[in-house]
């Protein structure tokens, strides 16, 4: 590089440092209370978890992609390996409240509608929008988990071209994921709600397949389309709401965006037979409220854009998107129409049963016609997603625990499903079921972590599937009765395609194997070490997660039983 670029680096270097400082500075006179809470003590999610990986994403982003394309692949390897230090920052934090070395945390008192590391910050006085932001046994298990996999994703996808933009975009992904979970603010959720869209859709259309640009173009009209019918339902929840004069109240408006407040106005006028909005008022913003998280989901009949995004995604981009992504629907519902409006939940019991069991049924049905192994995976998704409706249709404290913890053990074992898919992708150039015959003898690893990978997903024991699927029979055997059976041969089906392409790929060929065409006559690899790395971690966790379940569930059961003693026992439902 010659003196003059060197010189032209390190002004675009000052640049972004100043600019770094300009950006600290105005976040200081916005927030001049941002490291603290009311109470004086230091506010852990703010800057750490969501403010820090989205400002270093974005600053190593614009660092990136001032440079020329020979510049940015020689500064590839020090940005990613800040984006993976960084994304260790609040996977250390998160853990470190987990096990109670930053502030000691008892989910079993915490009662209805009462965080940890709350802290509320004024935004936009006239019209009662706040920085609000807290956690709990829904949203921590979820932040956790995002934590979690940024890491793991990176290191999976160690090696992935114009790694100058595609860590950094990892690293805002995080952030975002994270914002949506820990916020309690409508306001802020639904920023944060529409910004995931944002580095996903790049991840898609830059480092996607064949056919990035329209799967990129379905994924963003898809969710972004039911993103806006979600914002008109809770625009007019914000209008509906009765005035009031608290500190978080418009000056203007006189109503608020937040959501702890909102929560306690529900539950205080749900009292006997008291409705609040009324009935038919709580049916349509249900009905509104539910779109935009069922699209997300996804749900059928609005599965459609997922197998495509799947598909054409990264592995990173796949295992972010399956991993934490499709969970942001079953957590909506769960923090906001849940919450606000118990009754129309309960006009609706049955039609969210129906959808769960369509999902679950189809999803499984349609993976025994798949040639290709992400979208067999991708429709898999959708069957499980179905589990976690059932969990929540069947209005058991059980069912709802059950749900969560399919959300987190989804979390978990779908990214190890779809780094199977990427690597077979990366080693052998196809995707299609039966190209490759006998991997076992030219890829022991890649093997053992496919049958590791189906396995978890078709719910062995041992396994954390195999919890979150029990548990939701149990639930759902008291309210549906012998429709049990239905679900229950749903996962037959699943393990007839997971064993099925298992069989086709890994033992088939006879002695030697049968290696795709596409390797023209070269010597099957098998994966590499960042791979085996990634795939270990994921392995692991989901043995101690379904060895030891009480890790995550106990605060699930916690956050079910303060749900339904605050939402339903006084709503007298």
């Amino acid at each position: 590089m010659s003196s003059t670029a060197n010189m032209e680096l390190k002004s675009k270097e000052f640049a972004l440092v100043g600019f770094l400082a300009i950006a600290v500075a105005v976040l200081a006179a916005l927030f001049p209370n941002l490291g603290a809470n009311a109470d004086g003590n230091v506010d852990w999610i703010s800057i750490p978890l969501v403010g820090f990986p989205i400002i270093a994403g974005v600053i190593l982003l614009a660092f990136a992609s001032q440079e020329s394309r020979a510049t940015q692949k020689k500064i590839a390897a020090p940005i990613r390996l800040a984006s993976l230090c960084f994304s260790l920052i609040p996977l250390g934090i998160s853990t470190a409240l987990f096990f109670d070395w930053l502030i000691a945390v008892d989910w079993a008192i915490l009662g209805y509608n009462e965080y940890v590391l709350d802290s509320q910050y004024l935004w936009m006085e006239s019209i009662g929008v706040s920085w609000h932001v807290g956690m709990d046994g829904l949203s921590f298990p979820m932040v956790w988990l995002t934590t979690f996999l940024v890491p793991i994703t990176m290191i999976m996808t160690w090696d992935e071209k114009d790694g100058a933009t595609y860590h950094p975009i990892l690293l805002l992904m995080g952030g975002a994921l994270i914002g949506v979970f820990v916020a309690l603010d409508l306001f802020m959720f639904y920023i944060f709600w529409e910004l995931t869209l944002i580095p996903m859709f790049f991840l898609i259309l830059k480092w996607g397949g064949s056919d990035r640009r329209y799967a990129a173009q379905k994924f963003f009209i898809y969710t972004f389309t039911a993103s806006l019918v979600m914002l008109l339902g809770l625009i007019t929840l914000y209008f509906l709401q009765p005035e009031g004069n608290g500190p978080f109240h418009g000056t203007i408006t006189g109503r608020t965006f937040d959501m702890t407040t909102l929560f306690a106005n529900a539950a205080a006028y749900n009292l006997g037979d008291n409705v609040f909005l009324g009935l038919e008022m709580q049916k349509i913003l249900f009905v509104l409220l539910m779109i935009g998280f069922l699209v997300k989901l996804p749900a059928v009949p609005f599965h459609t854009w997922l197998p495509d995004a799947h598909v054409q995604a990264p592995t990173g981009g796949s295992m972010i998107l399956a991993g934490v992504m499709l969970k942001m629907g079953a957590y909506g519902i769960m923090r906001i129409p849940i919450a606000i409006f118990p009754d129309a939940l309960v006009y609706y019991q049955d039609v969210i049963m129906a959808i769960g069991l369509i999902s679950l049924v189809w999803g499984s049905v349609v993976c025994l016609g798949q040639t290709n192994l992400k979208k067999m995976i991708a429709y898999s998704s959708v069957s499980h997603m179905g589990v976690i409706l059932l969990g929540i249709a069947s209005m058991q404290p059980l069912g709802y625990a059950a749900a969560l913890f399919m959300m987190f053990a989804h979390g978990i074992i779908s990214p190890m499903l779809f780094a199977v898919c990427g690597a077979f992708k990366h080693h052998y150039h196809s995707m299609e079921i039966g190209d490759m015959r006998g991997m076992a003898k030219w890829s022991p690893f890649l093997s053992v972590y496919m049958m590791f990978a189906w396995m978890a997903s078709l719910g062995l024991p041992l396994l954390a599937g195999f919890v979150a699927e029990l548990m939701i029979l149990l639930a759902y055997w008291p309210i549906y009765g012998w429709w049990i059976l239905l679900p229950g041969a749903v996962l037959a089906i699943t393990a007839g395609y997971f064993l099925w392409s298992m069989q086709r790929t890994i033992f088939e060929g006879g002695d030697e194997g049968q290696p795709p065409a596409s390797l023209n006559g070269e010597t099957p690899p098998d994966i590499t070490m960042p791979e085996n790395i990634g795939m270990i971690i994921l392995a692991v966790f989901t043995v101690i997660f379904g060895i030891f379940p009480f890790i995550a569930l106990g605060m699930m059961d916690d956050w079910t039983v303060a749900l339904f003693e605050g939402v339903f026992n006084k709503g007298g439902i």
